[in-house]
């Protein structure tokens, strides 16, 4: 008779025999008159073992009616005259030395299976789709207008801090410290399809991971939609700030759980994926750090420190290294169905599901603070409910009885928000939608505005509601306006405060040194109507200077130079004004004054600031009071200007002799930009 083994945990077990060599050693056992025939043993193994299995995989083999696997078994019966037998224990035979067979690799578990095909699903159906929006819905309007600027400046000038072209200077940090150049090598179309994509499969994934989740399928194409909605409103930087957070929080809540002791592992891939979603842009950071308060209130401090500090670390050295200010607007209409999508999704998901239920408590607290308080933020925060409210939803769904008052109201605030999305990226298409002269009738505004030498001074193109002059003309000319509303509303309120007038327009233009403006065909802006309809009608300081049937251009009478006297500007282009003096002056250059603005000699290499001469150092050391310091400026230097009765802070030109000086903004910390000391300014 063949016994099994028995074995410990961590121990193979004997083979069992297959079912009909059992059975033969049952027959001759019995025919032998062994006690125990008919009971052979077979080990499970650990796949069919159930919940018993031991944590290992290994099953420690059941008991048999065998006491013990070497207990001698009972001697035959022996006939009268036959020699007497020993009987000796029963032994273990060796196993047959067999030359190991190919065997095919099994197929994973029909679970585990199952669970890929959301997220697969979910990533070739994303890939459709953005295929398709990119050939009929990716228009040049709109956020695309802005991030096609933003892309070909760092394109053209990687090296530059400051962007002249925009409102008189503009950071590119300030709109994002990695998606320009991200734009720039991929192409900002290829950036939203590739951003759109990963993240409906990582959302997909963690669907899928999460035990709580019994439709993940169809939640999975609940997020396809919404990123379909997302690139049809052209938010491209976001779109790429949100796969970098998605990512972060699959680390946090599908980590393997094979690894689930490696925490620093964890956070070592968590961390660096929340500062790169911040990187690209501070919405998707702000976002997590939602689901960072989520867990850390739920007393999951890992988790909530791996997505939380790296954010906030980010945004305190960019805000630091490169200042922004300015406001986003947000009216009520534009706050109530943030709001009341973030209250929904508090009170129908199920109780136990702490975590969601934390994070729509706090994005509905902080949504109100956002319209109670003016900040960068504003409308933007909407963005949040707009990608997973509908999501979080349709999850929710089968722990509701059918047809009951909660199944009726999850299925009616999930149609609601998916019509709300939807309407929105529809209407951002079709609004946005360049007219066709900004494709295929520029070129002769950009020859007249050449001609012009409209590059020495600042030009206003009247805002279309496509924003397309924000891509299509500053690559030649430096805007007085831009596509950035935080901005705008910053340096320009009047255009939003109902004061804008003839009198306060022409004060307008001489401080910011415009010297032509351009009023296009076609609907203008929200914040440019009232502008708009002055300029239509004619003002006496606007003579116009040519015009064709998409274009009409204005000279403005006795504009203000970019730079005042004895300078003379030769160029003001995106990355650089060009200045030539006859005598050294302190002149006032009417851009805003940023850290980063250097001077630069005539190779495009930086020029150091004045250095304390060696006469004022022995001095210093040989007496024994303070003495001011003497610095020798040879080359330049540049001073921020006492804030004038607007509030504009320019920048001023120490210049020491007479020449050329040329201003830019080159990427050098030590030390930035070409700053005046103490003692000069």
């Amino acid at each position: 008779m063949t016994t099994a083994e028995p074995t410990r945990a961590g121990r193979r077990t004997a083979a069992a025999p297959l079912p009909e060599q059992a059975a033969d050693q049952d027959r001759d056992a019995v025919r032998n008159g062994a006690p125990d025939a008919g009971r052979s043993t077979v080990t499970r193994s650990p796949q069919d073992a159930g919940p018993d299995v031991a944590q290992d995989g290994i099953q420690e083999a059941p008991p048999t009616s065998a006491t013990t696997a070497y207990a001698p078994t009972v001697p035959a019966p022996t006939t009268p005259g036959s020699p007497s037998r020993i009987v000796l224990p029963n032994q273990r035979t060796a196993p047959e030395r067999t030359s190991p067979q190919p065997q095919d690799p099994s197929p994973p578990p029909p679970r585990r299976r199952k669970r890929r095909y959301p997220v697969m699903v979910a990533t070739g159906v994303a890939a459709l789709l953005h295929v398709l929006w990119f050939f009929y819905f990716a228009n040049s309007g709109g956020d695309l207008a802005a991030q096609d600027a933003w892309a070909e400046f760092v394109g053209r000038h990687p090296d530059s801090a400051y962007n002249l072209a925009w409102y008189g200077g503009m950071h590119p940090v300030s709109y994002s410290v990695v998606s320009p150049y991200v734009m720039s090598v991929l192409g900002v179309r290829s950036t939203m399809m590739i951003a759109g994509t990963l993240s409906a499969a990582l959302t997909a994934l963690i669907l899928v991971r999460v035990p709580a989740v019994r439709n993940p399928m169809a939640c999975s194409l609940a997020g396809v939609f919404a990123f379909l909605c997302n690139a049809l409103s052209g938010r491209v930087t976001f779109g790429l700030g949100m796969m970098f957070a998605v990512g972060a929080v699959a680390a946090v809540f599908c980590w393997p759980h094979r690894w689930r002791r490696r925490r620093w592992a964890k956070a070592a891939v968590a961390a660096p994926l929340a500062g790169l979603a911040t990187a690209c842009s501070p919405v998707a950071g702000l976002f997590l750090g939602v689901v960072a308060a989520a867990l850390f209130l739920n007393k999951r401090r890992p988790g909530a420190y791996a997505i939380g500090l790296a954010p906030v670390a980010v945004v305190a050295l960019s805000s630091w290294l490169f200042p922004f200010s300015g406001t986003q607007p947000m009216s009520f209409a534009s706050t109530s169905l943030p709001l009341l999508f973030g209250i929904l999704v508090l009170v129908l998901v199920p109780r136990d599901w702490r975590t969601v239920r934390t994070a729509a408590a706090c994005y509905t607290f902080g949504t109100f603070l956002t319209w109670l308080i003016d900040s960068q933020i504003g409308s933007n925060i909407s963005r949040l409910p707009m990608l997973f409210a509908g999501v979080a939803l349709l999850a929710a769904l089968p722990y509701t009885r059918p047809r009951s008052v909660r199944w009726y109201a999850l299925v009616v605030a999930f149609l609601g928000l998916n019509f709300w999305i939807g309407f929105k990226g529809v209407d951002d298409v079709i609004r946005t939608r360049p007219d066709a002269s900004w494709a295929f009738e520029v070129a002769p505004l950009i020859n007249q505005l050449q001609v012009r030498d409209a590059r020495k001074a600042r030009v206003e193109v009247v805002p279309a509601s496509s924003h397309r002059e924000s891509s299509a003309l500053s690559p030649y000319i430096n805007l007085a306006r831009g596509w950035n509303r935080q901005a705008d509303m910053e340096r320009n309120p009047l255009f939003y405060d109902d004061t804008l007038n003839a009198v306060n327009y022409r004060e307008w233009l001489h401080r910011w040194a415009v010297r032509y403006v351009v009023l296009p065909t076609g609907a203008p802006d929200s914040g440019a109507e009232r502008e708009a309809e002055l300029v239509d009608k004619g003002l006496p300081y606007l003579n116009q200077v040519w015009s064709d049937a998409n274009w009409r251009l204005y000279e403005v009478a006795g504009a203000t130079p970019l730079a005042d006297a004895p300078a003379q500007v030769e160029r003001a282009a995106e990355n650089e004004v060009v200045l030539h003096l006859d005598r050294p002056a302190r002149i006032k250059i009417r851009v805003p004054y940023s850290p980063w603005l250097a001077l630069m000699d005539e190779n495009g290499g930086k020029l150091e600031p004045p250095q304390e001469t060696e006469e004022s150092k022995l001095a210093r050391e040989e007496s024994e009071t303070e003495i001011p310091k003497v610095f020798a400026n040879e080359n330049g230097c540049l001073v921020k200007a006492e804030p004038d009765e607007e509030g504009d802070e320019w920048t001023e030109l120490v210049a020491p002799k007479a020449g050329t000086y040329r201003l830019a903004a080159p990427y050098k910390l030590f030390p930035r930009g070409t700053a005046c000391p103490e003692e000069l300014r």
